[in-house]
């Protein structure tokens, strides 16, 4: 058996042992994907161990770093990574780190269990805060990971820094209520829709608007800033990438290059008094 055939085994197996009851499709699609990734040289020393592993988690995190480093390469963007720094540097002048947001325990304000089993909230709507708080937590933990590389001079600060989460395993779209992205509201503060209501007739005046929310609750009551990108200490995040899937249908591929990647891109506020080159990083 060839190197090429026992990577494909492998791989096709970890799909096999995580969805056993998963579409063939969408493990036909994903293979060689992952293979092209695991091939390259910037995939790390962990890569091939982690996403064998069958850990849900990690091979979620394995796939986006895959599909991030394919769909950059298939726009002819020259990819390279090192194990001391982020996940990725492209073109040499941009940094990113791919984090794949996890669901979280039920019991220790996670998603709700109904959602994760793929129902329904106990409420029977969709969770949005509890979303927003693992869009936060992930966020967090890859600018504290960053602020450590250059306190170790891993990098370089007059780049700019990206943050690509994929949501796939929150479940439902990459949106809020109000229609506002995720990405959006974990870090600027977008609410939910609201209007001043006149108390005599019931009909709303001057028409619905997002309403100002800068925070979440956690399960203890315990508030997560939601206007990350309006304070100082994350000015070295430039952008967040938000996707919520792992595949694409065949009739939809050529939109993205046959990538899920409907990607929303938010900029941060002040990214403008960093050195370095803008982020154009998406076609949305």
């Amino acid at each position: 058996m060839s190197d090429n055939d026992e990577l494909t085994a492998l791989i096709r197996d970890t799909f096999s042992r995580i969805w056993p009851s998963g579409d063939p499709d969408i493990a036909n699609y994903l293979t060689p994907m992952v293979a092209r990734f695991a091939q390259s040289d910037c995939r790390d020393s962990h890569f091939l161990d982690e996403f064998g592993s069958g850990d849900l988690g990690k091979v979620a995190s394995r796939i986006w770093e895959a599909m991030l480093y394919g769909r950059f390469q298939d726009l002819g963007w020259n990819m390279a990574s090192e194990d001391k720094g982020p996940d990725f540097m492209v073109d040499g002048r941009i940094y990113i780190e791919a984090v794949a947001a996890q669901p979280g325990d039920a019991a220790k304000g996670g998603l709700p269990q109904e959602w994760q089993d793929g129902g329904t909230s106990a409420a029977g709507m969709v969770p949005t805060d509890q979303m927003l708080l693992r869009w936060t937590s992930v966020i967090k933990a890859k600018r504290d990971g960053y602020l450590k590389c250059q306190e170790r001079e891993a990098v370089d600060p007059n780049l700019p820094f990206v943050i690509a989460v994929n949501a796939c395993r929150l479940g439902g779209d990459t949106h809020g209520i109000g229609g506002a992205p995720l990405a959006a509201m974990a870090v600027l503060p977008f609410g939910s829709p609201q209007a001043h209501v006149d108390v005599h007739t019931g009909q709303p005046l001057g028409g619905w608007h997002l309403s100002w929310q800068d925070t979440v609750l956690k399960a203890n009551g315990e508030e997560i800033p939601t206007d990350s990108f309006l304070q100082e200490d994350y000015r070295c995040v430039s952008a967040i990438v938000g996707c919520s899937g792992f595949y694409v249908f065949p009739d939809d591929r050529d939109k993205f290059c046959g990538q899920p990647l409907s990607i929303g891109v938010q900029t941060g506020p002040l990214i403008g008094a960093q050195k370095g080159p803008p982020v154009r990083m998406a076609e949305r």
